[in-house]
């Protein structure tokens, strides 16, 4: 796959962004009283609000853009979500529910309907059923 041009800009401020969340997720980890009420490893569940707002709208930043320029490509759109994701200490984006939630609201975003958008689901959530649930639970909600 050949990166367009015109997304070097968006991979710039993607990874200034990684960066600079980085150094907050760490001192939200370090804070953290270590417990999770989600079983998933994922250590999203420790983050504040704002946090994962925050975390949230770095994925659907990268995902709406990723959506409407490249072809899919499973592994490399991956990537790029594990990427966002260990900057901002989860360790299991594919089990993280605001993690499918942002890529839905994404989906939504990039205005990706019908087939596609079942396909991309699909493909995205490893046809897991609950992970689909919430990549519909994030399409169907009115943010972008």
């Amino acid at each position: 796959m050949q990166i367009k041009p015109f997304l070097f800009p968006v991979v710039i401020i993607i990874s200034l962004a990684q960066g600079c969340s980085f150094s907050e997720s760490s001192k939200s980890s370090s804070n953290s009283s270590g417990s999770s009420s989600k079983s998933s490893g994922s250590s999203s569940s420790s983050k504040s609000s704002a946090d994962t707002e925050e975390y949230q709208l770095q994925v659907i930043s990268y995902s709406s853009a990723y959506l409407t320029t490249a072809n899919f490509d499973r592994v490399a759109f991956s990537r790029g979500i594990s990427q966002i994701a260990t900057a901002n200490g989860i360790t299991n984006w594919e089990d993280d529910e605001p993690t499918m939630i942002a890529i839905g609201r994404a989906l939504k975003k990039a205005d990706i309907t019908g087939s596609v958008y079942e396909t991309y689901k699909a493909e995205i959530a490893n046809s897991d059923a609950d992970r689909m649930k919430l990549i519909q639970k994030g399409y169907e909600m009115n943010k972008d």
